[in-house]
């Protein structure tokens, strides 16, 4: 693991995000967390070939999966499908304490039939975006012991104690992944479609963030309309195609503030504002204080 990068979301060129795995080698990332109002990973969207399981044990929080905003109480957890846009919210004034595995589907493709029948139905339907397992369901306490237990395991990872508690969490999810548990999002046609256009947005913004970006731009990387565009960002981030290249350009900053020495007019010119004052002015309304004092409580610092 990078702890220079605990908390910052590196994406690859498609724009699906590199995932900062306890070890290079094992493909898992296994982390007791928290959230709260103001923290650099909230509501940040982002997606991974990785499912992902979250299980609050402390406090509540929301989160986003395919353009469903899930409200998750103690005792809760949330499974994020592979190709899933989703990202984490605070929902109350205190801090949420979650177990979190972020988990690599090979990890279990112990043979090909295990693969095709076990593993890729599940990964490959984009109808189940998510499942949410609540406090009060009957596997609920068994699935937050599993991932509790392997968050024990966080400083002194065990690759096969990983692979065998992956194994009865996927238990868990096949005999969830049921018609009566599909989760099919009849209000917005053609979701996948439109999750495909978000994340060919969502690369554009990577890899021009830096200039000047319009709406115009944005749609036509997606192509699609400008009212469209508009509409899928609102949709699928709860931001507009704007102000979400605004939240990125954000924390494209609070990274460099972090491991850098760069002057604040350094960084407006590399991050793709006009001057350090605007930068000032547009990174405050994301993180509540000024580059400068963001840096001051910078942890490097």
């Amino acid at each position: 693991m990078y702890e220079s990068r605990r908390g910052i979301i590196v994406k690859r060129n498609d724009g699906s995000e590199i995932v900062n795995y306890n070890e290079d080698s094992f493909p898992s990332y296994i982390h007791d967390g928290y959230i709260y109002h103001g923290c650099s990973w909230e509501r940040v969207p982002h997606y991974h070939e990785d499912v992902e399981f979250i299980s609050v044990y402390s406090g509540a929080m929301g989160y986003s999966a395919g353009g469903t905003n899930i409200q998750l109480k103690k005792g809760d957890t949330l499974f994020v499908n592979s190709g899933t846009i989703h990202w984490s919210f605070s929902t109350t004034d205190s801090v949420t304490r979650y177990y979190l595995a972020v988990l690599h589907p090979r990890i279990i493709y112990s043979s090909y039939a295990v693969e095709t029948k076990a593993v890729k139905p599940i990964i490959t339907d984009k109808s189940v975006p998510f499942i949410h397992i609540k406090a009060e369901d009957f596997d609920a306490s068994a699935i937050q012991h599993i991932l509790q237990n392997m968050c024990k395991d966080e400083n002194e990872i065990n690759e096969f104690l990983i692979t065998k508690r992956f194994f009865e969490l996927w238990d868990i999810i096949m005999y969830r992944f049921t018609d009566t548990y599909r989760v099919h999002i009849s209000h917005m046609e053609d979701t996948d479609g439109h999750s495909k256009k978000l994340k060919a947005m969502m690369i554009y913004i990577d890899e021009h963030y830096k200039e000047p970006v319009t709406l115009k731009d944005i749609s036509e990387a997606g192509c699609v309309s400008q009212s469209l565009c508009n509409q899928i960002f609102k949709k699928l981030t709860e931001k507009s195609p704007i102000e979400y290249l605004m939240h990125y350009r954000s924390r494209k900053i609070a990274d460099l503030l972090q491991s850098g020495n760069m002057n604040m007019s350094e960084i407006a010119e590399i991050t793709g504002f006009s001057s350090a004052s605007y930068m000032a002015e547009t990174f405050k309304k994301f993180y509540k204080m000024s580059p400068r004092d963001f840096k001051k409580k910078s942890p490097s610092n």
